[in-house]
């Protein structure tokens, strides 16, 4: 494509993805482009944009490839902007770059959300899974699981990780008492396993 020219993009164009290595960027004249990271069954939706938003900006400003994926989810008509316009635009006009960086930060809070609450998820599912493997197999209970220790094999604030086993107690996953966890019964183990099963969903 050409530089600073108006193109029209039909519904299910990739017009590029993550990785890529960026020559352009894009302002939305009409139509819809959404904006992902990750791939396959890891894709996270960033951002739908419409008329009047823009994207592909970052690459420009720091000349990575390109941070996410975009794709045209309805019939668009799109202007590409390239390089060595973007390069004037951001040596002659403040006020559109400074509008560029705050949607740029919006845009990372907006990832940072969805990201929190999987790494968060994920200490959850390890911590599940960790007093399962104390059970062990042969379903060998009681087991006292200190926090303190268990805080130290998953890496995790020991504070948090008390707050977190917790909210398993209270669904039925043990007892917990003076830094302590204890899964003694056949109920704790079947309320963390379904407790995995929620997390690990």
């Amino acid at each position: 494509m050409n530089e600073n020219e108006e193109i029209n993009v039909p519904k299910g164009t990739v017009l590029f993805r993550q990785g890529d290595p960026s020559d352009a960027m894009f302002v939305v004249a009409a139509g819809r482009v959404r904006l992902t990271l990750g791939s396959g069954a890891e894709v996270q939706e960033i951002d739908v944009l419409g008329p009047g938003d823009f994207f592909g900006e970052i690459s420009l400003l720091t000349g990575e490839s390109r941070s996410a994926t975009a794709e045209v989810i309805e019939d668009s008509r799109l202007l590409v902007v390239g390089r060595d316009a973007f390069n004037m635009l951001v040596q002659d006009d403040l006020d559109t770059v400074t509008r560029m960086l705050s949607e740029q930060g919006a845009r990372l809070s907006r990832t940072n959300d969805p990201l929190q609450h999987g790494s968060q998820r994920l200490v959850r599912v390890r911590v599940i899974a960790r007093g399962l493997r104390e059970v062990g197999a042969m379903m060998r209970i009681p087991v006292c699981i200190p926090i303190d220790a268990l805080a130290l094999v998953l890496n995790v604030p020991s504070d948090g990780l008390s707050a977190l086993v917790e909210e398993l107690i209270a669904s039925g996953a043990g007892t917990y008492e003076a830094g302590t966890w204890t899964i003694a019964t056949h109920e704790h183990v079947d309320a963390l396993i379904a407790a995995l099963v929620v997390h690990a969903g």
